[in-house]
């Protein structure tokens, strides 16, 4: 019996073959999501695909070391054309001249006999000029934020691709390429080229890819790490992947304002013992006065995790500017943290964690979300 994923990875790869124009969509402050797009952007390209990569968040600093990272878009055109169509059935154009005013723009269309009518003259709405949308990472159309709500009609009249691994996936997409058994989305668009031509893999696509794998798994510490994503990394290393290069940037250093952020989120640590939480908050002021940059408040969840290891669920909020407060929270407990603060539209990692943004004053959000937080365990803990 075949593969249910697997089927559905040769429809994707039917349908990229046919597509001339694909727009890819992930967030840039999600090194698998940059990655995966990067990489799948790159080998479309080598197919002579017109790709567009937007990143739906700005690109973390932390990962500015990816090739190609240049070329995601800031900003990405879906405005459509209005048509003007000519019937040529009763005679050819012979001539075709406009006039342009300050509030007025006139066509001039001279036919080779005869005369043209009204009725010889159409209206219409171009199409969105791609063949295909691929999303990555994303776990519903929520998640893309204003970016969704301002071109609601890019998804309902072009086709979507959604590539994802997590459970929370609301297959969302015509074609829904979620592989539960995938430890990233890296891992997925690997895959995906290697069974549509592998021989396009090159030493920047590999790069791309295992930093993507590496930055999902935490360097392959996750409990979710398989011999299957160890051989996979190991074919990447093979085909150029420079691994020295994306550990040294995504560990092997650590800023002196991460250090000192570090410092700051130690001395107002709270513990919820019959919880089992740990959580802490800074300001707007705290970050400014450590030099610390949003990067860095994207790596305190993850000392946190390592090193408060005695609790089992983790919080972290940063005021990063005035009335805006981003919230990470992680969890060993069976916690569905999509799900609790699904009104967010969180990002989730593959190690049960979560990345959303709250728009209310610290404070405000500090009591919202630990109270939330606290009502959740003592529910499932009791």
């Amino acid at each position: 019996m075949n593969n249910p994923s697997n089927n559905i990875l040769q429809t994707l790869i039917q349908r990229l073959a046919q597509a001339g124009s694909v727009l890819i969509l992930a967030s840039g402050s999600s090194g698998d999501g940059l990655a995966s797009g990067l990489a799948l952007r790159a080998f479309l390209k080598k197919l002579e695909k017109d790709a567009v990569f937007y990143a739906l968040k700005p690109i973390s600093d932390r990962f500015g070391f990816l090739p190609g990272v240049e070329e995601v878009l800031p900003q990405v055109d879906l405005t459509k054309s209005f048509v003007v169509d000519v019937s040529t059935k009763r005679s050819p154009l012979a001539e075709l001249s406009y006039k342009k005013d300050t509030d007025r723009l006139s066509i001039f269309l001279k036919p080779a006999t005869g005369s043209l009518t009204a009725q010889d003259v159409s209206f219409r709405s171009s199409t969105f000029p791609y063949d295909l949308v691929i999303v990555l990472g994303l776990t519903s159309f929520e998640q893309l934020g204003e970016f969704y709500a301002q071109h609601t009609d890019l998804f309902f009249e072009t086709p979507v691709a959604n590539i994802d691994f997590k459970a929370q996936n609301q297959n969302f997409g015509q074609i829904n390429l979620v592989n539960l058994s995938a430890t990233s989305c890296s891992e997925i668009i690997f895959d995906l080229i290697n069974q549509f031509e592998a021989s396009l893999l090159d030493e920047i696509m590999a790069t791309q890819l295992l930093a993507g794998i590496i930055a999902e798994t935490d360097s392959f510490q996750h409990r979710s790490t398989t011999p299957q994503i160890l051989m996979k990394a190991s074919q990447l290393v093979s085909l150029g992947a420079k691994q020295h290069e994306i550990i040294g940037s995504l560990y092997k250093t650590k800023s002196l304002g991460l250090l000192k952020l570090w410092g700051r989120v130690l001395s107002s640590l709270k513990q919820d013992e019959p919880r089992s939480l740990v959580y802490s908050s800074v300001t707007a002021v705290d970050l400014a006065e450590v030099g610390a940059t949003s990067a860095d408040a994207d790596n305190i969840l993850k000392e946190m995790v390592s090193q408060l290891a005695f609790a089992k669920t983790q919080l972290f909020l940063a005021e990063l500017q005035a009335g805006q407060v981003t919230v990470y929270c992680q969890s060993q407990i069976p916690l569905n943290l999509s799900e609790l603060f699904g009104r967010f539209n969180p990002e989730v990692s593959l190690n049960n964690g979560v990345k959303f943004v709250v728009g209310a004053g610290l404070a405000e959000a500090e009591l919202v979300i630990v109270e939330t937080l606290r009502n959740e365990l003592a529910r499932i803990l009791a």
